[in-house]
Parts: structure tokens; sequence; C-alpha cells
């Protein structure tokens, strides 16, 4: 009986690390010929790797199994598997010239435009342009964009021709919230950007790492180098659903009921465990 317990409760927590594990994956998109890698947060090693189209790469975010990427000649967003790197056939962003990086609300998609312009598009998963904003704090060509907690963040211009950058906060409507909450002057170049949940990840594109800054107050925390890449990394983006705002289903950053049932009898076979061993 004490084995079952014991397997039952690995078993079990097996499971809720797994709910979690892809909150600790980092995605990447190359500016030149696009190719989306993966790393681990915690070592810095790269995962895998798999070619993502052609053109001159730019956005990337992952919903689930799903990788969405961008590039800076038109307005295809492409669509692959997560795993294997398969085309999954993609969309067009109607009239748009170019896209540099993408970002997801859990519903719809937020874009920058990379055709000289300061405006942001909130785009369906059909490719509508929902809304246009502009965003004041950028100027033409920038190339950071990330949706967090309701609000946007944005990057002054495009990072990857000088050092530090600034990044803005706005709603959802354009209106200017926090000017230059992260400013990466001193820590780097600044591109894409991209939210866990708590903190952000920008990408130093020349330096081939993210560096790390504080959701509360956007104080630099730190930097992640990004071992085994040779491509200079544009965009950044964590899996949307691993994050508790935007996860609308199959939530990884929440273990289903029944995991949570098999973490409580495994929690349970634990203690009885326990208690067998002290009798």
């Amino acid at each position: 009986m004490k084995t079952k317990f014991a397997t039952l409760a690995a078993f079990s927590m097996a499971l809720s690390f797994a709910a979690v594990s892809q909150a600790a994956v980092l995605y990447t998109n190359n500016a030149g010929t696009p190719y989306v890698e993966s790393y681990d947060t915690t070592t810095g090693s790269q995962i895998f790797g798999f070619a993502a189209g052609s053109n001159n790469g730019r956005g990337v975010v992952t919903v689930g199994d799903i990788v969405y990427t961008t590039n800076a000649n038109n307005g295809f967003v492409g669509k692959y598997d997560r795993t294997t790197g398969a085309s999954l056939g993609g969309f067009t962003i109607a009239g748009a010239g170019g896209i540099s990086t993408i970002s997801f609300d859990g519903d719809n998609f937020w874009t920058s435009d990379y055709a000289g312009s300061n405006k942001a598009y909130y785009v369906s998963p059909t490719g509508v342009i929902l809304k246009t904003i502009t965003l004041s704090e950028s100027l033409g060509y920038y190339d950071g964009l990330e949706y967090f907690n309701g609000k946007l963040i944005a990057n002054r211009f495009d990072g990857g021709y000088t050092g530090g950058n600034q990044y803005s906060v706005y709603d959802t409507n354009g209106n200017l919230l926090t000017k230059n909450f992260i400013d990466t002057t001193g820590h780097g170049n600044g591109t894409g950007i991209a939210y866990d949940g708590t903190n952000f990840y920008i990408s130093d594109i020349f330096n081939r790492r993210a560096t790390i800054w504080s959701g509360v107050d956007g104080s630099y925390l730190g930097a992640l180098t990004l071992i085994g890449t040779a491509n200079l990394i544009e965009d950044l983006s964590f899996d949307f659903e691993a994050r508790v705002d935007t996860c609308r289903v199959n939530c990884n950053n929440v273990p289903e009921p029944a995991s949570l049932a098999l973490l409580g009898l495994g929690l349970a076979g634990l203690v009885a465990v326990r208690r067998r061993k002290t009798v």
C-alpha cells in the first residue's frame, strides 16, 4: 500500500509541474531569415529551433501548441506547430505593408506597424483589423510591443540600430499611462519584449541575450544569455496560455480539475506514508 501511495504522489506532482513548465520557456524569432527558437529561462540553453518561412523575420507569439510569426516585408502571419515546426498555414492582415512584433490578449492579436508609422493594430485571428491606435512615444519602425494585464508596452524606435531604448505603457486605446517605464540605456539595446506574468524580457539583439526588467517598477533585474544561437534575436514570447492575464482555454499555468484531484490524492498518500512510518 505504501508503494502505491508513493507512486500516486509522485505521478500527481509530475502532472502539477508539467502544468507550469511552459511558463519557463522563452520563444524567439530572429531578424533576417526567420528562425524560431526556444530557451530554458533557468539555464539559457536552447531547447529547439525551426525555420519559419522566408523574408525578414520579426515577431513571434506562442499560444499553447501554436507559434505565430511575422516578418517586416508584408502583413502575413505564419502559424507553426510548437513542437515540430510544421507549417499550419496562416493569415494576412489586409493593408499591412509590414509587421514587426506581435502580441496576444487571449482573444485577438496586437501587432506593430513596420511600414514607417507609430501605429498598432488590434487584429482578429483571421486577419481583420478591429482597431488602429497611435502610440505617441514611438517612432516609425518601432519594433517592440507587448500586451500585459490589460495594457500595452511599446519601445520608442528600432532598437537594432542604436544603444539603449525606452519602453512606455499605454492603455488599449493608445492613451499614454507611463512614459519610459523601462529604459535599457546602459544595458544593451532593446528590440522585442515579452512578459512572463511577472517581469519583462527584452531582446538585447547584438549580444544575443535577453535583459530582465521588473514588472512592478521597470527596474533592471539581470540578463539571460541565450546559449547555442547564432541568430540576431528580434522578438520574444512566452506562452500566452501559461499567463493568468491572457489564458482562456487549456491554461498551462493552472492545473485542470483532474490534475488537482490527483495532486490532492498524492499529497494524502504522502501523509499516509509518513503516518505509517511513525506508527
